[in-house]
Parts: C-alpha cells; sequence; structure tokens
C-alpha cells in the first residue's frame, strides 16, 4: 500500500549524521533510497559521504509517527492555526489524548525548528505583551510573554510561565541572542518595571569606570547607546474600561523612537490596536 502523501525530492534532503562533512546541507551528499516500509512506504536513506542510514522522517516532526502520516497532518493543522485540542479531536475524529500527544510533540519540533532559523534577524523594532491564559485545565494558570516585530507579524519570542522578573528576562535575552544589532533597536513594551530594570543589563554597552586605588570593584555599569530607545505604555484602566495610556521613555531617545514610529506609519507608541486617550 502506498501513501497519497507527495515525498519530497532527494536532492532536498541531508545527510543527519553530525559527523558528517556535507551535514545539513541538502542537494550536497547524494542520498540513495535503500528501502521503503511500513503502510505510509517510508524510504531509508543512505548517504554516499559517510555511509550513515537513516529514515527520512529523522529529525521531522514525524519522526516515531504511530499513526498514518496522513491523519498526522490532518492533526497538525487545525493545531498550527490555534485550534483546541477538543476543537482539533472533533474535527479529525482521534481520541483528545491522542491529538494531547502530537500537539506536545509538534510544539517541540516548531520550537526546535524556530530556534535553528530565527537567528540574525534585521528587526529595528519590536513590541512586547503578557497574555494570561491556562494550560489545558483552569487549575493551571500561565503567562504567555510575546515579542513581536510590528512590521512585519513576525514572533521573534515566546516564553510561558508565572508573570515575574524571570519570565521578563527569558524573554529579553532569547530575543537578544536572535537579533542581527541587538543595540540597534527601539522596545515597545508595557509598564512591568523588570523590563526598565533589564534592559540596560542585556542591550546595553558595559563600560569600567575611572578606578581608585582601594575599595570593591563596583557592579558593572551599562550605558545605553543612541541606537537604542525604550518606551513602557502603561495602560490606566476603571474597572474593565480603559481611561487613559500613559507613555514613557524609560532609555534612549525620543528621536530615535520617532524614527521608528515613522518608518512603522505609528502616531504614537502602542503594543496593540488601541491608540486612543494618549497622555504623555
Amino acid at each position: 500500500m502506498t501513501t497519497s502523501v507527495n515525498r519530497p525530492p532527494l536532492e532536498g534532503l541531508s545527510c543527519v549524521n553530525a559527523d558528517c562533512d556535507q551535514y545539513g546541507q541538502s542537494g550536497q551528499a547524494p542520498l540513495i533510497v535503500r528501502k521503503s516500509y511500513g503502510k505510509d512506504q517510508i524510504r531509508y536513506l543512505r548517504c554516499r559521504c559517510c555511509g550513515a542510514e537513516f529514515s527520512e522522517r529523522k529529525l521531522t516532526g514525524l519522526w516515531n509517527c504511530k499513526i498514518p502520516e496522513e491523519r498526522a497532518i490532518r492533526v497538525g493543522q487545525p493545531l498550527a492555526e490555534g485550534t483546541s485540542l477538543k476543537g482539533t479531536a472533533r474535527l479529525t475524529t482521534p481520541h483528545l489524548d491522542t491529538v494531547r500527544r502530537w500537539a506536545v510533540k509538534f510544539g517541540h519540533h516548531a520550537d526546535r525548528f524556530h530556534d535553528q532559523q530565527a537567528q540574525d534577524l534585521e528587526i529595528s523594532t519590536l513590541e512586547m505583551d503578557e497574555r494570561h491564559g491556562y494550560a489545558e485545565t483552569k487549575a493551571q494558570p500561565q503567562w504567555d510573554a510575546v515579542s513581536i516585530d510590528p512590521s512585519s507579524k513576525f514572533l521573534v519570542q515566546v516564553e510561558v510561565g508565572p508573570r515575574d522578573a524571570t519570565l521578563i528576562e527569558r524573554l529579553l535575552r532569547g530575543r537578544a541572542q536572535r537579533l542581527k544589532d541587538p543595540q540597534d533597536l527601539v522596545l515597545m513594551t508595557d509598564g512591568e518595571a523588570s523590563y526598565r530594570t533589564l534592559l540596560p543589563e542585556l542591550f546595553g554597552v558595559p563600560y569600567s569606570p575611572r578606578q581608585g586605588s582601594t575599595g570593591r570593584f563596583p557592579k558593572t555599569p551599562y550605558r545605553i547607546p543612541r541606537t537604542l530607545a525604550h518606551v513602557q505604555i502603561v495602560k490606566h484602566r476603571q474597572g474593565h474600561k480603559l481611561e487613559a495610556v500613559a507613555i514613557a521613555k524609560v532609555h534612549g531617545s525620543w528621536r530615535r523612537l520617532q524614527q521608528a514610529l515613522d518608518e512603522l506609519g505609528y502616531q504614537v507608541p502602542s503594543k496593540s490596536d488601541n491608540r486612543e486617550h494618549v497622555i504623555r
């Protein structure tokens, strides 16, 4: 029995042996098909460069898949669109436990793929925000902290956990590692104090102040370069009603911030589409 799933051409695949000279270089190490196996007729490949043999699913989201390939893809597609676990189970008919297991499997693979691909990003403006939600049940409240490129809506970094300084530090540190030039950047965040205190250390330029002949060496100070700016947008609410939005420049200059706003076509800094009631 053959599968109707289209197989990628061998030229687009690469050796998965980390010790191979052609590791990860598609089209550079000629691969041959040793055999096909299973109901899905999965190809078992050999690298002519190093002699390693492996399944074409190795290091993919379908590695060790125990259900038919087409069914696994049907489960993954609604999950990728943001459909809930129960909604995906209703749409695709697998048991909820199967959907939950594959959501975790696909999620880990997507996380590794994002880490590999989202590097040396040429991004000059980022919006930061945190959103409250739940993990599986309402007995497990969590916060999603995200950083987004407002021009392309590309999701640069996501961190999940309690809303504290550790969560914000993971978000900032991970984002800084992905950018090509983390010091040529305008950040727009909410009023969380951790952004203000952590940004100089993670994005600033360390320098050594003049030292005397005695005394304990002080904590390393950091200078904010002219190409870096940070603005906080603090929303004031009366109950559930938004009363005003206060904008405060925390680091950098208004000139650098205005440059970013002009490039985005914004009138004022914002983390969302709600930009009325602005006070400075």
